[in-house]
């Protein structure tokens, strides 16, 4: 396993923290002093770590450390009211590139939320593969009682995956929820003990890590198509070129020789 620093921030600014373990990247926000606020340097290496991954790396994890903080959100800094609406535009476009890149990873990212969870973090929660929580984790959209509009492409994130009257409950009343309910609307969708919450994030890892590359990425890719709303014949044309690459791939055959020969595939994504 190895571990570094994905950016080279000095200690006033925020950070992430990378490790690489069996074909796992677990990415974790590092910004203590600020609950693991979303500032620049935390944004840009976040970017530049989802671009493009190490060959060997089949599957992402996007945490945060410490027990209380997944993150606070975007970091507002200690602009007045004047100052909030010249510098929101640029941070929430940042962010915006941030969750554009958690979809655009060549590999499946899932997101681990040890903790608090509220503005820009949900976005970012969301713009992962799929959402794991600890029990302790609180997850909020404070936006409104602030008196700020969300950005149109915050928003249609969570109207898709929670509907427009559940997305209308987290964001007009901005009133933080526990994770139960967060599972319960669609916000996360696996809630288990804080104790165990790395593990299991580490098991499912492992899980994907295990299965064809060229099959996870396809139909990755066809899923989210779909959840998109591609149309149906674009949609099967989609599928059958994914489908066309993996029947082709070698390791295809690999899987099918380890399944008749009752042992575990060593794929190598051709």
């Amino acid at each position: 396993m190895t571990s570094t620093d994905a950016n080279d921030t000095t200690s006033e600014h925020g950070r992430l923290l990378a490790d690489e373990e069996d074909g796992t990247l677990s990415l974790r926000i590092d910004n203590p002093k600020r609950a693991n606020a979303l500032d620049g340097p935390v944004l840009d290496a976040l970017i530049e770590a989802l671009r493009a991954p190490a060959e060997s790396i089949r599957v992402a994890l996007l945490g945060a450390s410490g027990d209380r903080h997944f993150s606070s959100g975007l970091d507002l800094g200690d602009h007045d009211a004047r100052g909030l609406v010249d510098y929101l535009p640029t941070a929430e476009e940042h962010l915006g590139r941030a969750a554009a890149a958690l979809r655009e990873c060549p590999v499946p990212v899932v997101g681990v939320i040890n903790g608090a969870a509220f503005g820009g973090a949900l976005e970012l929660a969301m713009a992962c593969d799929w959402r794991i929580a600890a029990e302790r984790a609180r997850f909020g959209m404070p936006a409104a009682k602030i008196g700020v509009v969300y950005t149109a492409q915050g928003l249609q994130r969570f109207v898709a995956a929670l509907g427009a009257p559940r997305a209308k409950e987290l964001f007009l009343t901005g009133t933080p929820i526990t994770a139960d309910r967060a599972r319960d609307i669609g916000l996360v969708d696996r809630v288990v003990r804080d104790r165990d919450l790395w593990e299991v994030a580490r098991k499912e890892a492992q899980a994907v890590a295990a299965s064809a590359p060229l099959a996870v990425a396809g139909t990755r890719r066809v899923i989210d198509a779909l959840a998109h709303g591609l149309p149906g014949e674009d949609a099967t044309r989609l599928a059958d070129e994914a489908r066309r690459v993996a029947f082709a791939s070698e390791d295809f055959r690999e899987g099918l020789a380890a399944f008749r020969g009752k042992r575990p595939p060593h794929f190598r994504a051709r």
